[in-house]
């Protein structure tokens, strides 16, 4: 499961890196200002979905960066290291959260259903958000899981040894 989620978390963190620079572009710089519009409102500083790749490849490198750390100390320090990996998988749950809210509550997309950023890069975004956030979980969940299976058969055998 850890190879599965550091390789899907690489992958992710790529995408968030690198979409909205690329495929996942959001309004582009030379956007009409004004009433052509339709519903966008005043766009005096431009459309709020241009800080998106910003804090996109932010999130992104840190997702990167927590993947690789993970994976290093996964070859490394075998199953010693549970505590870590689960303040990691804490932190991976936090970037999925922050990679939804990124488009939807943090920065926002434009109004007009029909620009790109609402339509592409908005769905993206959560899509991989909740990907990232799920996987934290799931990986959380499961030490928990075997954490306690393993604290049973401890206790078992320390009750037929007494």
């Amino acid at each position: 499961m850890n190879k599965l989620k550091n390789i899907l978390g690489l992958a992710a963190g790529l995408v968030l890196a690198i979409g909205p620079y690329t495929f996942l572009h959001v309004c582009g710089a030379n956007m009409k200002m004004g009433s052509e519009m339709g519903d966008m409102g005043s766009m005096a500083g431009g459309p709020p979905c241009h800080g998106i790749p910003t804090a996109s490849l932010v999130t992104g490198i840190v997702l990167i960066l927590i993947s690789i750390i993970s994976l290093i100390t996964e070859t490394k320090y075998e199953a010693k290291n549970s505590g870590f990996e689960s303040i990691l998988d804490l932190v991976r749950i936090i970037l999925g959260v922050i990679a939804v809210g990124i488009p939807t509550f943090i920065i926002g997309v434009c109004q007009s259903a029909h620009m790109h950023c609402h339509m592409v890069t908005r769905p993206a975004l959560i899509l991989i958000g909740v990907i990232v956030g799920l996987t934290g979980i799931l990986s959380l969940g499961l030490k928990l899981v075997s954490n306690g299976s393993e604290e049973d058969s401890l206790q078992e055998k320390a009750a037929s040894e007494a």
